[in-house]
């Protein structure tokens, strides 16, 4: 088959492929620039400052992924219909996905308020760690419901490619929390050094800020969906058992996968201080890695799941392919920029000399990674998802770590006592499963799921038995 036959490399396409991208990479760039900058001013502290506020981002971490569960499952329905141009099935399926994060959202806010040191003592035993970790933890968790709803009604705008809204909330929220921590965190313009809680604070003012900003968008500016705050309590009506049956896969599916994450976390902190520290920095720096690739996956699920609601199958595995070629070199990109950046990196943190050696061994092995977690991203999260194929895509992405990764991670940890880079690139190994298993899924064609088609035959099924 020719290249122009099996690819979409079209000016047409690829401009609105890159369209998507930019803003998305860019708004990643934004959020995981929060967390660096988090990183760099709590580095100043020492080890235990950095630590603390890494274990105590743990819970966090985990409302993110059943958030971003439920806004993905919620954006395979948007994208569907948007291709259909069924505006009114996309404002019931954002209402009921905020409605199922604001409920989360609540129950972790209450958890962490409540037993925020229990919480941390699950992560270390370090009694510093503990103490700073649970300040940061309970005053980090009153932001939890402000960033469940704006996160959740931003990333459903990009189902319908407007994407430039969240890159600019976010690009305001930034520069709004690094100024917070700036003065909370070192005691700046007559305030007190309150160091970690400091930080907590500065990120609690970020996410006041960008519901209050997803709330103007959404009144004086959002003509595309028409969403109003109304809609959240309306019915959910035909699009609440198709939401259920093949978007509830992408929330069990982000939310064991952030289990097993925080699991890698809990083998990392109990095999030495040092494997903290240099963990938290290395995760920082891969996630400015891989926000290109990010922006890959979240164009791949919008472009296949519009194809899919436009009804052309073989323009749709067009679709797939093209974007797993451009997160092949998006991937390229990633690692030689870890590479580039490893010394430079290295040089701002005030860390242990351990900690240094170690972190520089995981950026290493991360960079190496960066081609494969591309396509691993782009398979699962981008094109299985977007094409409705959200139980297989969950199969893969949780099976293989909790069959795979972990119990090898963990023998390798405490049982066989191997060096900390070699625990890690364990803990990894699952991503290189994902991709040859999601490569061939692909490839066979057998992904694409018109998940608007259930919804109409949900609603005639009712009527029939109505009558």
């Amino acid at each position: 088959m020719k290249i122009r036959e099996r690819f979409l490399f079209n000016k047409s396409f690829i401009m609105g492929a890159v369209g998507i991208i930019l803003p998305i990479a860019l708004q990643n760039v934004i959020n995981y620039g929060v967390n660096l900058m988090d990183s760099v001013m709590l580095g100043q502290l020492g080890d235990v400052a950095i630590s603390a506020a890494n274990l105590g981002g743990q819970p966090f971490f985990l409302l993110t992924m059943f958030g971003f569960g439920i806004a993905s499952g919620a954006g395979v329905l948007i994208a569907q219909y948007w291709g259909k141009g069924d505006m009114a099935h996309i404002r019931r399926i954002m209402g009921f996905a905020l409605r199922l994060v604001f409920c989360v959202a609540v129950a972790f806010t209450v958890l962490c308020v409540t037993i925020p040191e229990q919480i941390m003592s699950l992560f270390t035993s370090n009694p510093d760690t503990i103490e700073q970790g649970a300040d940061y933890l309970w005053i980090i968790s009153i932001g939890y419901v402000f960033y469940s709803l704006s996160n959740c009604y931003l990333t459903s705008l990009r189902a319908v490619e407007k994407v430039g809204v969240s890159m600019v909330v976010y690009g305001i929220s930034f520069f709004i929390n690094v100024a917070v921590n700036y003065v909370f965190i070192f005691g700046k313009l007559g305030a007190p050094a309150l160091g970690v809680k400091g930080a907590a604070i500065g990120t609690v003012a970020a996410r006041v800020s960008e519901l209050v900003m997803a709330l103007v968008y959404m009144y004086a500016f959002d003509k595309r969906t028409g969403f109003r705050l109304k809609d959240v309590f309306s019915k959910g009506g035909d699009i609440v058992r198709p939401f259920m049956k093949n978007c509830m896969p992408v929330v069990g599916n982000e939310l064991l996968w952030g289990f097993g994450t925080v699991i890698i976390t809990l083998i990392i902190s109990n095999l030495s201080d040092d494997f903290i520290a240099a963990g938290s920095i290395a995760t920082v720096v891969n996630q400015i890695a891989l926000v290109g690739i990010m922006g890959v996956s979240n164009a791949a699920a919008v472009l296949t799941g519009k194809t899919i609601g436009e009804g052309d199958p073989a323009k749709v595995q067009k679709v797939a392919d093209t974007m797993l070629v451009i997160a092949f070199a998006v991937g390229c990109l990633g690692s030689a920029l870890l590479f580039a950046l490893r010394v430079p990196i290295l040089n701002i943190y005030d860390v242990s000399k351990g900690a240094n050696e170690i972190t520089s061994q995981l950026i290493t092995i991360l960079a190496s990674l960066q081609v494969v977690l591309a396509l691993d991203i782009t398979c699962i999260v981008g094109v299985l998802r977007g094409g409705g194929d959200t139980k297989f895509a969950f199969f893969i992405d949780t099976g293989t770590v909790y069959l795979f990764a972990l119990p090898l991670g963990a023998v390798a940890g405490f049982a066989l006592g191997f060096p900390a880079w070699a625990v890690y690139l364990i803990l990894r190994s699952d991503t290189f499963v994902k991709t040859v298993l999601g490569l061939i899924r692909v490839a066979r064609r057998k992904w694409q799921r018109d998940l608007t088609v259930q919804a109409e035959s949900a609603t005639e099924g009712t009527e029939e038995n109505k009558t």
